[in-house]
């Protein structure tokens, strides 16, 4: 809890001097809310005296009082907004820019559905627990100590029952809210596999109709559902728990706090104006006490939630930046691969890269052939330093990758991914996210370069058509033309293409690599190619086995060999036999 805390207190750190405020507003507002029962006193005490102006004297200060209570509830009410607003954004953003942050192997082993659920309700929690510690907490307290004041002024055994009854009350909820918190985490597991389960739905929707799988996942949901309802019930009956045993506590120290004032009455040893303060506190503070436990339960929920939500800045970036990182603002294109040699973490391929030495000459275009799982795409993530290798080195222009930061490294190369992934935003918007101040005279260059300029301005909207999410208002083929913009936007050293066009059909296969052979002109490039007529236009053709090279040379010489692995693959794809 304590770490929790001072997470979200850290949020406040830059407004020290707002804080103090808000804490001397809220205790002022505390006190002052918190008096009003002795006024009860001060009005039976002075009824009998039939003075009129002395009750108007205490009636006119009551007033005020009141008036007093509400400027400063108010003014904390305002204060504590300032605070809460910023700090709950400052902790939004810190934490999305740690997801932002964190390596690829972080985000390709969780769920979007359990992410976004979890900063949502920790968002919600955020606001929540400004409430409980600062409001109610602390307005307990002060009113705990106020009525402990003018209590031990009247009876010492009445504020011996109040301590006990307060002290047992806190046991009890300590006790309780715990059991709370521990069924509020199973619950939150289980919510977090329902979510994970629509969004994965959402997400994948054309595969599911594509398969007919409507009922099937409906009744996938519907059995999760069911672990779902057993921790739904754990977690209501927790509260109603909770009811039973502080309601319990609260109503029998009542009970002897009133049998103890009404027979001192009774006895003629105490007034009956100190009956009614000890009446008007009980009936005012032990309300207070009630719904500080139940805002305490709520802290549990919170509790769990906003410690998911902060626990995801427990997770440490792995791939880190250099203390002293190389500032180059291009390259020639130079890339050494040498003795590298990697393999995935617990659960991945072993020897994804073994005792690898390649060496890329600036503006030569390569092309990387080979089997599934032989280590193309794993040589491209070891470049953009996605994961660090296990052992060698990875230059450009003769300097370690790990010299550059991330951000650096990255910003030297232009990517046009196997799947490109859009925005759920305009055409326009997508390409021009290569960069950074495009201009739309940039955008429709970049559009020209890359044979989608004229399909966009035959569109009703043109550059700003909204493309969906994820891009799936457009083919294949447009999508990676858009793709190829977005990369000529972003004007690379190095371009990467992991071309995967056996799905298109003829033409736009054919857009797609006239447009990538035109941009890519003068620069180093590397292809993941899959199909050769794309392979066939390298300088250099590398041929990976088992995260070895196995052949490399021109098309035309890998072709002479007869019983070569490149042949052997060109001869599938052209159905030669």
């Amino acid at each position: 809890m304590l770490k929790i805390l001072k997470t979200f207190y850290r949020f406040y750190a830059e407004k020290k001097l707002i804080f103090v405020l808000f804490i001397l507003l809220l205790i002022a507002t505390s006190v002052v809310r918190n008096i009003a029962p002795y006024f009860y006193k001060l009005f039976v005490d002075a009824i009998p005296q039939s003075d009129f102006g002395k009750l108007i004297t205490i009636l006119i200060t009551y007033t005020l009082i009141r008036y007093s209570n509400l400027i400063l509830d108010i003014g904390a009410d305002f204060v504590g907004g300032v605070l809460l607003f910023d700090s709950a954004a400052k902790a939004r953003i810190t934490v999305f820019k740690h997801l932002e942050d964190l390596d690829f192997a972080f985000h390709a082993s969780k769920s979007t559905g359990s992410l976004i659920s979890a900063i949502k309700r920790g968002d919600g929690a955020f606001f929540e627990m400004q409430y409980v510690l600062h409001m109610s907490l602390l307005e307990t307290l002060v009113g705990f100590l106020v009525m402990i004041y003018f209590f031990s002024t009247i009876n010492l055994y009445v504020v011996l029952l109040v301590l006990l009854s307060f002290v047992l009350t806190l046991l009890i909820s300590r006790w309780v809210i715990s059991y709370n918190i521990k069924v509020r985490t199973d619950f939150n597991d289980q919510e977090d596999k329902i979510s994970g389960i629509i969004t994965d739905n959402i997400i994948n929707y054309d595969t599911v109709k594509l398969f007919s799988k409507e009922n099937w996942e409906v009744d996938r949901l519907t059995n999760s559902f069911k672990d779902w309802k057993t921790s739904l019930w754990k977690y209501a009956n927790s509260f109603r728990l909770i009811d039973f045993s502080v309601g319990s506590v609260i109503n029998i120290s009542v009970f002897l706090i009133l049998f103890l004032t009404l027979r001192s009455t009774a006895n003629v040893t105490m007034s009956v104006g100190n009956f009614v303060l000890v009446l008007g506190f009980i009936n005012y503070f032990y309300p207070q006490l009630f719904e500080l436990v139940f805002n305490l339960r709520n802290l549990a929920k919170n509790y769990a939630d906003i410690q998911r939500y902060f626990g995801v800045l427990d997770y440490e970036v792995e791939i880190k930046d250099p203390l002293h990182p190389v500032e180059v603002d291009k390259v020639t294109g130079e890339i050494e691969f040498k003795n590298v040699s990697f393999s995935y973490a617990e659960g991945g391929k072993k020897n994804a890269i073994r005792n690898l030495n390649l060496k890329i000459k600036p503006g030569e275009s390569i092309a990387l052939v080979g089997r599934s799982g032989s280590g193309k795409t794993t040589l491209i993530k070891l470049l953009m330093r996605y994961y660090d290798i296990n052992c060698g080195s990875i230059k450009i222009d003769g300097v370690d990758i790990k010299g550059f930061t991330k951000s650096r490294l990255r910003s030297f190369m232009g990517v046009v991914p196997q799947e490109p992934i859009l925005f759920n935003n305009t055409i326009g918007f997508n390409i021009a996210y290569g960069g950074n101040n495009v201009s739309q005279e940039q955008i429709e260059s970049a559009a020209e370069l890359a044979n989608i300029n004229s399909f966009i301005k035959h569109l009703t909207k043109g550059y700003e058509t909204e493309v969906g999410e994820r891009g799936i208002k457009l083919s294949g083929g447009q999508k990676q033309r858009v793709a190829i913009a977005r990369m000529i936007i972003s004007n690379p050293d190095i371009v990467i293409f992991d071309e995967a066009t056996s799905q298109l059909d003829s033409e736009s296969e054919r857009l797609i690599q006239d447009a990538f052979w035109k941009v890519v002109k003068g620069r180093t490039t590397i292809i993941i190619a899959h199909r050769l007529s794309t392979a066939m236009r390298a300088d250099r053709i590398i041929v990976l086995e088992n995260g070895k090279i196995g052949e490399e040379g021109t098309h035309q010489e890998l072709i002479a060999k007869e019983n070569s692995l490149y042949n052997h693959f060109w001869r599938i794809q052209t159905n030669v036999d």
